[in-house]
């Protein structure tokens, strides 16, 4: 799970500190949870049957956290393609991969912010929670996981386009305008003129309406986690 979470299990920190968060998680949760430990199995396959199903549900319960951060990311990549800068990619270390500027920005920010709020707490707390659910032991349901993954999926595939609605409106009526301009004057440079205010108004835009974009995804990703653990 520590291995698949974000901020805990991104690139850009160095193995050895993630090695260290782990053993340190090891050795305060192991008393904890050494009554719902299942014995030891007396085979060397029971034992591979024991550690692929923990590794599978820590993998599941670290892709929920993991998920919700592709909100931003689908909403930073709409953002930017609507903003003619999609070209303009940089080196993203949460995924690993080249990622738009602004997608880049708002998931580096998304990250900051659940640390100051300390969801990451929350992400802890699902790992002991997840011994109530999955029982140690026995194998995990992997249809149910494998239909609460695709839930989730579409809806932070929705919710990533909500957010980044504002730039759509906003792309369709500048393009809308560009093409009757083009229409009127067929001499006319639409994309050479065009290029430079769609820019600065989609930034404009964005500066102000990222703090709602940034409270909306807490809010959301709070509620998720809020729900996996069991708080209300």
């Amino acid at each position: 799970a520590l291995m698949v979470m974000p901020a805990i299990g991104d690139p850009y920190v160095m193995p050895r500190i993630r090695l260290i968060v782990a053993m340190a998680n090891c050795l305060i949760l192991t008393p904890l949870l050494l009554d719902k430990m299942p014995p030891l199995p007396h085979s060397m396959f029971g034992l591979a049957l024991l550690i692929t199903c923990e590794v599978l549900i820590g993998a599941f319960i670290g892709m929920i956290a993991r998920t919700l951060l592709t909100i931003l990311h689908v909403a930073g990549t709409i953002i930017a393609y609507q903003s003619a800068l999609a070209v303009s990619s940089i080196f993203d270390p949460v995924t690993g991969t080249q990622t738009a500027v602004i997608s880049n920005f708002m998931t580096v920010v998304a990250i900051t912010l659940m640390l100051a709020m300390n969801m990451h707490h929350l992400m802890l707390a699902s790992v002991v929670q997840s011994y109530d659910v999955f029982l140690p032991g026995h194998y995990p349901k992997m249809d149910d996981m494998l239909n609460f993954n695709m839930r989730l999926v579409a809806d932070c595939f929705m919710m990533g386009v909500l957010l980044a609605s504002p730039h759509i409106v906003f792309s369709f009526i500048f393009n809308l305008m560009g093409g009757l301009m083009a229409r009127l004057m067929p001499n006319f440079q639409v994309f050479f003129i065009m290029m430079a205010p769609q820019i600065i108004i989609a930034f404009l835009l964005l500066f102000a309406a990222l703090p709602v974009i940034m409270e909306t995804f807490v809010n959301y990703s709070e509620s998720q986690l809020q729900h996996w653990v069991g708080v209300e």
